[in-house]
């Protein structure tokens, strides 16, 4: 037995990396995040958000200790220095083989306990084993992870041996704003997924089923369709957007004469795109198809409009007043998407067509979702690129009727 628990050992070490981009394309994320730290003033950036660390290196699992008994503490971070191309990940010692298989990182510490001071007492060695004494250092404060006993634990360390402090939240945020190619295909992959999902709810509801069943139904044809579950549960819910679609799906039926929406999302390889569609069951009366078509108009507003360096806020005002031209009191807006990890989305950017006053600019290679609500919802995914604003869905957008006997 302990031969075969060797063997198997040495076999899973030998197993190459499973990344989802290559090497140089890390690489071009590292530099591009050396410089905004260099930028912000940043020796020393600790990366702690597990999105964070996945779209540095990949590093992708399921269990990081957020909300965990206070017998595992979370104990991990990527350590990067603004001057050195070489990264540090500390981890468990358990997961050492979980990060060779998901990370491209090379330079892996494992931590044998599961206390805090064995950590931080860890994590200061390292910084000083490479000389790294002195600085700034950044942490994430606007992340679930570490939590608050974690983030005091670090925080107390660095403090005692003389380092400065700083949040750092947006610096890394900020660096994965503007998606690669690379990045986009993968969320174009993941809309695919997103849209076969809902293709498949469309060809299989009936009348009677619960909410639970319209979401396996969904699940079962993105999955089939190379998606994966994303980072927050993908809700079927009977009623309007708000409040039902920031539940979870239920055992409640979903009987004739109801309306429902599909509030779903895809990912690939944690990259995420968006999708909402309204459903009937039975033939929809008229009002819901005229606001339907309301909401579904927005889209065409947001791709008659967008362009690189336009101000978003020429945008939120043709979205107001398209609104306002069809009586309705209309909202729509977006934000980021790309890597999430759960139990959340996680991007820094977001935009609302009720903001007025905002500097920001449309930038090429953001990419976010877009929400069409008045009532009812519609969402879709958007690339901002060079050409203007790319919705990635091909679903009709319209009413979804679900025919009945």
């Amino acid at each position: 037995m302990t031969d075969f628990i060797r063997l198997e050992e040495e076999r899973l070490a030998q197993r190459p990396a499973e990344l989802p981009f290559s090497r140089e394309e890390y690489a071009a994320r590292l530099a591009l995040l050396r410089a905004r730290m260099a930028e912000s003033g940043l020796d020393i950036l600790l990366i702690t958000s597990p999105d964070g660390m996945c779209w540095l290196h990949g590093y992708d699992a399921r269990w990081y200790r957020s909300h965990s008994s206070t017998c595992f503490p979370p104990t991990h971070c990527t350590v990067v220095h603004v001057d050195h191309d070489r990264i540090l990940l500390i981890e468990v010692a358990e997961h050492e083989q979980l990060v060779r298989l998901t990370s491209c990182v090379d330079d892996f510490r494992g931590i044998p306990e599961t206390d805090l001071d064995g950590f931080t007492d860890l994590l200061a060695a390292e910084l000083a084993a490479r000389g790294w004494t002195r600085g700034t250092v950044g942490v994430e404060r606007w992340s679930a992870l570490p939590n608050p006993a974690g983030l005091a634990a670090i925080e107390a360390m660095l403090t005692t041996r003389g380092y400065g402090l700083a949040d750092a939240t947006t610096v890394i945020r900020r660096a994965r704003r503007i998606k690669s190619a690379a990045e986009i295909a993968m969320i174009e992959h993941a809309q695919a997924a997103c849209d076969a999902g809902i293709t498949e709810l469309h060809r299989q509801a009936y009348p009677g089923m619960t909410e639970l069943e319209a979401w396996n139904t969904y699940m079962t044809g993105m999955i089939a369709a190379g998606g994966e579950p994303t980072a927050m549960h993908e809700t079927i819910a009977v009623g309007p957007p708000m409040p039902m679609l920031h539940g979870v799906s239920t055992r409640r039926k979903i009987q004739r004469g109801d309306y429902f929406h599909a509030d779903v999302a895809g990912a690939v390889h944690r990259y995420h795109a968006r999708g909402t569609r309204p459903f009937f069951v039975g033939e929809p009366p008229p009002w819901f198809t005229d606001l339907a078509k309301v909401i579904a108009g927005a889209h065409d507003v947001l791709t008659a409009t967008a362009r690189p360096g336009l101000p978003f806020r020429d945008l939120h005002r043709a979205l107001r007043e398209y609104f306002a031209e069809a009586g309705v009191d209309g909202w729509a807006g977006g934000y980021e998407l790309g890597v999430s990890l759960p139990p959340d989305w996680v991007g820094e950017f977001v935009w609302s067509s009720s903001d007025e006053d905002t500097e920001d600019v449309i930038e090429a290679g953001l990419v976010t979702n877009f929400e069409s609500i008045a009532f009812l919802a519609m969402v879709d995914t958007v690339v901002f690129d060079r050409d203007g604003a790319r919705l990635l869905s091909t679903l009709p957008r319209e009413v979804m009727i679900v025919e009945v006997a």
